[in-house]
């Protein structure tokens, strides 16, 4: 079986003079944030914000790790100039110009037979062995530069949460590992996709590559919660990325749709206080603005009931 290439555009940086004119930047000013990186992020966890449906909100919250303004910069003239996305493989959707949740599930439109698999905790499993790897075997860094790079794009040892470079390089990781993967889809006849950490696979044997992928990713540490797996059968709705694959295009999967009929009808029940209002519309204007770049169709009932509201506020 040949093995398909999904190889990004190597960046060739063999020294630390080549690196200084890419970015701008000189040596002092990487070697400082890349030597004391605890000094330049502010950690911090993220509370989910209320919908405007929930009765009850979940207390979990998730860990940002929040570089500072001189490291972020830094960091967006790496993506700029070093990660720009030059042949990005046809099967990456997540955080790729051009590309959204919506083209992800037109790859799928169709098919009858559908599975899905998250990788768990992709960005804190990534880890400072795998980020120069990349830098220094898939995009032929130096090991000088490629080690440096490492220190400005990883911290605690890991993809950082709030980092800009992090989601190039999730993305270069496993383009580089899903060579064979890809060549055994082409031999079943399956079309796969990526959307950051969740895998998709279409096609009437789609399931016989969750187990390939489950090895092959193991491999690197790797793992796919029993819960995040899912095979979506001729009968069973279509949902990857909050998109439902319907019969002419993507659609909001219904129960998008039914919670926020339950957040309009809480108006109507008058269970939102005055004060409360202003916030509470703008939340529900940003779901249906969501829902309408989903499908306009889905979203018009809901566009015209905002407008009343705006008209009667």
């Amino acid at each position: 079986m040949e093995e398909m290439t999904t190889q990004f555009a190597p960046i060739n940086l063999l020294s630390l003079r080549d690196l200084e004119f890419r970015l701008g930047e000189n040596r002092v000013t990487l070697r400082r944030l890349a030597k004391n990186p605890h000094q330049y992020y502010s950690p911090f966890a993220r509370e989910k914000k209320a919908k405007p449906f929930q009765r009850v909100v979940s207390d979990k919250k998730r860990p940002i790790d929040n570089p500072c303004d001189e490291f972020k910069g830094i960091q967006r003239k790496i993506v700029a100039t070093l990660l720009g996305g030059a042949n990005v493989p046809d099967f990456l959707h997540g955080s790729v110009k051009g590309r959204t949740i919506i083209t992800n599930m037109a790859a799928h439109q169709g098919a009858e037979v559908m599975v899905k698999m998250d990788i768990k905790s992709y960005f804190v499993n990534v880890t400072e062995d795998l980020v120069y790897r990349v830098w220094h075997r898939e995009l032929k860094c130096s090991e000088e530069v490629a080690e440096l790079l490492t220190q400005l794009t990883t911290f605690n040892g890991h993809l950082p949460q709030g980092a800009p470079t992090s989601s190039a390089l999730a993305n270069i990781y496993l383009s580089s590992v899903f060579g064979p993967i890809l060549s055994q889809s082409r031999e079943l006849g399956v079309t796969p996709g990526a959307y950051v950490d969740d895998i998709q696979f279409s096609g009437p044997n789609a399931r016989l590559m969750m187990e390939p992928t489950r090895r092959r990713l193991a491999r690197d540490g790797f793992s796919f919660p029993n819960k995040k797996r899912e095979v979506m059968g001729r009968y069973k709705p279509k949902i990857v990325a909050g998109i439902r694959a319907g019969k002419d295009g993507p659609r909001a999967p219904k129960k998008k749709l039914s919670d926020l009929r339950a957040g309009f009808h809480k108006l109507e029940l008058g269970l939102v206080s005055d004060g409360e209002k202003p916030a509470y519309i703008r939340r529900l204007a940003a779901r249906v603005s969501h829902i309408s770049q989903i499908c306009p169709k889905d979203a018009g009932k809901y566009q015209a009931l905002l407008q009343l509201l705006r008209t009667t506020a």
